[in-house]
């Protein structure tokens, strides 16, 4: 059982703050009800078979505030946190607030709107929590939806596609020691709508500080998404995500995952395929070094017939990192003809590298083809011993053979400008990867 002292610093929060939360009575009524689940719950324990191997006693130890306004950032900041050449609408979140002034979303086609998740609450249609999470299952989640500050809200119109990507940015400036960012994105995409968004975080500065962000998709029929979440939280920050997605008939989810920074950090990421013929596809590549603990649990849920599912996650380690992959897949009774197929790799630079990988397979129907995998292992000494040979040090010898190892996974976004920066990004925290970003 959580100590109550644990959860009464966040019942004082939402007090301290709550006059001043965005949303109307509806919303504020959410609010206290997901403030009373999470004060009953209290953080996850290592005893919960899905957290044994990340506790959250680092976060649970300190007394998290949320930041009254937004750090004062000037643009050329801002601008260099940007890839190069991205040429994207753009949304910026700092320190939970929404700033317009570093955000572009001017000239959005008809039937497009994009906007802070606050703005959104004070409609008179905003509601914290949407259809797509029916049951909570996480208490991390209803603390965000009781201490949400801001975020993205996006909505599609049926048969409208983005001619460009939509850029978010959510930055911790961690001004102040113990910040907290309680940040809450929703996308919803109508009939036949398509759009491109690349979720970024972003922590500078070194304070220790809490972002704890939850991602809401709701794809209706033939609509197709393609998400690219790229963490680069500050080496002292830690780092929750939720992401919730319900899938109608002929949808399509394209996620792509890159985990490079935080302390610690904990992505929960989670599908329905509803309806016929829905398609998930995850990538993700996490590189824990130092004494980083990087931790993704994947869940998809096939409901019906016909579900496709794809799921590759790769893990680079180094020093003393630590990093967690646990992948299930559930195929339900009536989800017959289902297609699904799941590996989780991962490659050790150090001895004193750690990864647990969980791929988990739950199947219910019996006319189906599913397939898990899981390997670990060390680079190949005679392809370093190679590359010494040609001239190449031997840091850049692992550098670039790392490099390959995730590059394919990288490959698959499509929008050249990110490839290129998660790419210098992995190189970047590679000994000798630095002198190779040219690679990318």
């Amino acid at each position: 059982m959580i100590p109550d002292t644990v959860t009464n610093r966040y019942r004082n929060e939402y007090d301290r703050v709550f006059a001043r939360l965005p949303g109307g009575p509806g919303p504020a009524g959410e609010r206290q009800h997901h403030l009373a689940r999470f004060m009953e719950t209290g953080f996850p324990h290592p005893r919960a078979e899905d957290w044994k191997y990340t506790s959250l006693q680092p976060i649970e130890k300190r007394e998290f505030k949320l930041a009254d306004a937004a750090g004062n950032l000037d643009p050329a900041h801002v601008k260099a946190l940007i890839p190069d050449s991205l040429d994207a609408y753009r949304v910026v979140i700092i320190d939970g607030h929404y700033v317009p002034e570093h955000s572009l979303i001017d000239g959005l086609p008809s039937g497009a709107t994009v906007d802070s998740f606050a703005n959104y609450l004070g409609s008179n249609e905003g509601t914290i929590q949407s259809p797509v999470i029916k049951d909570e299952p996480g208490s991390l989640t209803d603390l965000n939806a009781a201490l949400v500050t801001d975020g993205a809200y996006v909505r599609l119109a049926n048969n409208v596609a983005l001619d460009k990507p939509i850029h978010v940015l959510t930055i911790a400036t961690a001004d102040q020691a113990d910040q907290m960012n309680q940040v809450r994105h929703r996308f919803e995409l109508a009939t036949s709508a398509e759009a491109t968004v690349i979720e970024h975080y972003v922590g500078l500065g070194e304070s220790a500080y809490f972002t704890n962000v939850v991602t809401e998709v709701v794809a209706s029929a033939n609509s197709k998404l393609t998400r690219c979440r790229i963490q680069q939280e500050g080496k002292r920050g830690y780092h929750i995500g939720s992401f919730y997605a319900h899938q109608s008939r002929d949808s399509r989810i394209i996620d792509h995952a890159f985990d490079y920074g935080a302390r610690l950090a904990r992505t929960g990421t989670n599908t329905r395929l509803a309806e016929d013929n829905a398609e998930v596809h995850l990538y993700g590549v996490y590189a824990p070094t130092g004494r980083q603990h990087i931790d993704n649990h994947t869940r998809v849920d096939h409901a019906t017939e016909h579900g496709i599912s794809r799921e590759i996650y790769k893990g680079v380690l180094d020093d003393h990192g630590r990093g967690v992959f646990n992948g299930k897949i559930i195929v339900h009774p009536h989800a017959q003809k289902t297609d699904s197929d799941q590996a989780a790799n991962a490659l050790l630079l150090s001895d004193k590298a750690e990864v647990d990988a969980k791929p988990e397979l739950e199947i219910y129907a019996d006319d189906v083809v599913c397939g898990h995998g899981s390997t670990v292992g060390q680079l190949d000494e005679a392809a370093v011993f190679y590359l010494k040979s040609r001239g190449v040090s031997e840091d850049g010898a692992r550098a670039i053979l790392t490099y390959s190892f995730a590059n394919a996974l990288v490959q698959m976004i499509g929008l050249q400008p990110i490839e290129r920066f998660v790419e210098s990004a992995l190189l970047a925290k590679l000994p000798g990867g630095a002198s190779y970003a040219d690679l990318a």
